[in-house]
């Protein structure tokens, strides 16, 4: 009794074994082409994504520094310059406290070749300035901003792609107005001063 027991039990496990087995070649090859439909849908929606994040990431870079600018000017007491130059490839910005100690802290700034080398192919258009392609504006002690004859103005710059077709990477605005509110937000277009609600 106890041998066949034994016995069953090895004849129950073999068929087992002979189930078990790996992936045919036709199987392979089917899994590795379905693979490479995904990639090929997935890689231009990965790169489109980069340069998306790239665009919002200089936009936020100067909505960053122009927040500094204006939470030094309230703190200071003494009013924040601030100028944007735009161009066909890159994009700079310069911002000068009437009065500042260097001991303290540094001044948040973005060279042209700095602004290359960090966001390459990311031009920005300043929409709204006294020239196309720059602007200045100061950031009072009560938050207001002013253009250089002392009025108050506001101010849009927009970022996009160096790229045939810009639109399908987006646009992404930093907006300046009159009371001191900084936003960025996607917008339709390199002269729209409008955020895209859409």
């Amino acid at each position: 009794m106890g041998d066949e027991g034994g016995a069953g039990d090895t004849e129950s496990v073999q068929p087992r074994r002979g189930r078990m087995r790996g992936f045919t070649l036709i199987e392979l090859m089917i899994t590795i082409a379905v693979l490479a439909i995904i990639l090929a849908i997935a890689i231009p929606n990965v790169e489109i994504w980069m340069v998306r994040a790239r665009i919002q990431s200089a936009a936020g870079r100067l909505q960053q520094d122009i927040n500094w600018a204006k939470g030094y000017a309230i703190r200071s007491g003494y009013p924040v310059s601030i100028s944007i130059q735009g161009s066909s490839n890159a994009c700079a910005w310069t911002i000068s406290p009437q009065t500042f100690s260097t001991t303290l802290q540094n001044v948040p700034q973005m060279s042209a070749p700095q602004y290359t080398n960090q966001y390459r192919n990311t031009p920005c258009t300043v929409v709204v300035g006294t020239a196309p392609t720059a602007t200045a504006f100061s950031v009072t002690p009560t938050g207001m901003v002013y253009d250089a004859t002392g009025t108050v103005t506001s101010a849009a710059i927009t970022f996009q792609a160096t790229s045939s077709q810009p639109a399908t990477y987006g646009y992404w605005q930093v907006e300046v107005g009159g009371a001191g509110d900084v936003r960025s937000c996607a917008t339709a277009s390199a002269q729209s001063t409008q955020c895209n609600l859409q």
